[in-house]
């Protein structure tokens, strides 16, 4: 049987190992698989909001967008937000992408990803959409 010290002593190696890494160690996986994400933000009510979106990965972040939206609202409020993918749910944060070169990179993840719907989109389109890169806070996942 372990002593006290000794489980402690585990939990904090345990806890400085997640601690040390880094922004990029977070698993963008489920997010690439999935066609559409859930993204959850309070209204100015405080009504909770459950939006479906598409998303994209681009290097080691995950990104969505969206043109003049209610939830585009409720995050320029508050960017804290709860992403759900595959029955997990992810704290994260939205923060607006306004690097041009990195919002075509985006857009051509998005083109790749979901093919002549998105082209056809892009071109229809009569503004250029709002990029937001999400950003993992701490106590990321939950089931």
């Amino acid at each position: 049987m372990r002593s006290r010290g000794h489980s402690f002593a585990a939990a904090v190696c345990v806890a400085l190992v997640f601690a040390a890494l880094p922004a990029g160690a977070f698993d963008w996986t489920p997010f690439e698989q999935e066609s559409t994400i859930r993204i959850l933000t309070h209204d100015e009510d405080g009504e909770l909001r459950d939006t479906k979106v598409w998303t994209v990965v681009v290097g080691d972040a995950g990104y969505v967008r969206t043109n003049a939206s209610t939830w585009l609202e409720n995050i320029q409020r508050n960017p804290e937000i709860q992403v759900h993918v595959r029955g997990y749910e992810y704290l994260m944060r939205a923060e607006q992408v306004r690097d041009a070169g990195l919002r075509d990179r985006v857009e051509e993840a998005y083109k790749e990803k979901y093919g002549l719907i998105q082209r056809t989109m892009s071109l229809l389109r009569l503004r250029e959409p709002t990029v937001l890169r999400l950003v993992p806070r701490t106590g990321a996942a939950e089931r």
